[in-house]
């Protein structure tokens, strides 16, 4: 893979953090154990959290397995909250392979849309990372019960919440791979077909033919009919693509001066206008959860703060914080990610969210 080109995405005018004691933490953060570490002795390994608000309630949803990641099973199950994220529900299953059929389901990504919650989840097969395609499901309100309503019929698995494009289709970032069964190593957006979720979508492997392993996550932002990409490059420095026509074509890769780390990127656009990332950075591995944000309209970041760095006795949890996914909902940034507490040499994930405000976020406008 050859770079094409470098572009500066850190505002110039402001300095990065030089270390982690310089991160600020944003005001009125608040945070909460959403699955704690050793809550379930079934489920050990928890990872790739998503979150999303449907009708004033907040669902998250991860992947679990008994033991370690992709060992033996792996279903998608969840909490949901009707005060925000401060407390939530029972434990929910969303997707698990009930009829012995040796489908893994790997990870989850939610949409709310139009009165509907839908869920994408990426289903494998043959062994951990063996892709072979994206199944839907919809929550059915009046039995609340997930229910299967097909696939996308390619090997996708989404890495970021669908958002809509000026051309008024939805776009999804995540990786795919060049073939059923194969390993997704081509960073890669899915496209629907209008307003229906449920209609045929699209899989455009961004980066050609060219591999990015291992684990080539991306993330999207939308601007009209521009859309950047976001992807891990664990062999490299930190690289995008960038699409003018609604994610038809792709430039790239380009590199950039953002010091992400070889871990899951999650990006978007705040209510405010402002850009935003949630990423671990290169030099602190998933110690430490940073969040960063531009000022409003601009393409650059200008401002970071730190959600999580190393221990953490308020969520009786410890490092990895990694692997986030973040919604907006009453004024606030809900994140979820990945967290982990060992006992005896034991490692137990669970799922921690951090609530910022938005009006936290401020970053003023140049003069």
């Amino acid at each position: 893979m050859d770079i094409i080109g470098t572009t500066k995405l850190w505002d110039s005018f402001t300095e990065f953090p030089a270390s982690r004691e310089d991160f600020p933490e944003p005001a009125n953060l608040v945070r909460v154990a959403v699955q704690p570490p050793w809550d379930d002795a079934n489920y050990l390994f928890l990872h790739d959290a998503a979150i999303v608000e449907h009708k004033g309630t907040l669902f998250a949803a991860w992947y679990n397995c008994p033991v370690g990641e992709m060992v033996g099973s792996s279903a998608i199950r969840g909490r949901r909250s009707t005060d925000g994220g401060l407390t939530w529900g029972k434990v929910e299953t969303i997707a698990a392979d009930r009829s012995g059929s040796g489908v893994m389901y790997v990870p989850i990504a939610f949409l709310s849309h139009a009165g509907t919650l839908y869920a994408f989840v990426t289903n494998m097969k043959g062994g951990p990372d063996r892709v072979v395609d994206c199944e839907v499901f919809v929550l059915d309100e009046p039995t609340d019960r997930w229910e299967s309503r097909g696939h996308l019929g390619q090997p996708f698995l989404p890495n970021s919440a669908p958002v809509g494009m000026a051309d008024g289709n939805l776009i999804m970032a995540g990786r795919m791979a060049a073939q059923p069964g194969d390993y997704p190593v081509l960073p890669a957006v899915a496209i629907g077909s209008g307003d229906d979720p449920l209609a045929p979508w699209t899989c455009i492997a961004v980066s050609g033919d060219s591999a990015i392993p291992p684990f080539p996550e991306s993330t999207a932002i939308v601007d009209g009919r521009e859309v950047t990409l976001f992807v891990r490059n664990d062999k490299g420095a930190p690289i995008l693509f960038r699409s003018a026509d609604c994610g038809r074509t792709w430039n790239g890769p380009i590199g950039h001066d953002v010091p992400f780390g070889s871990s899951k990127i999650y990006a978007g656009t705040l209510s405010s206008g402002q850009r935003y990332f949630v990423a671990n950075l290169r030099d602190y591995g998933r110690d430490l959860l940073a969040l960063g944000v531009g000022r409003p309209g601009e393409v650059r970041f200008s401002s970071v703060w730190k959600l999580a760095d190393g221990l953490s006795a308020e969520l009786a949890a410890e490092p990895q914080w990694s692997y986030p996914c973040a919604t907006e909902f009453d004024g606030k940034l809900h994140v979820v990610c990945t967290c982990e507490k060992r006992r005896n040499g034991v490692s137990s994930r669970g799922c921690a969210l951090h609530i910022v405000p938005v009006a936290s976020l401020a970053v003023n406008r140049l003069a």
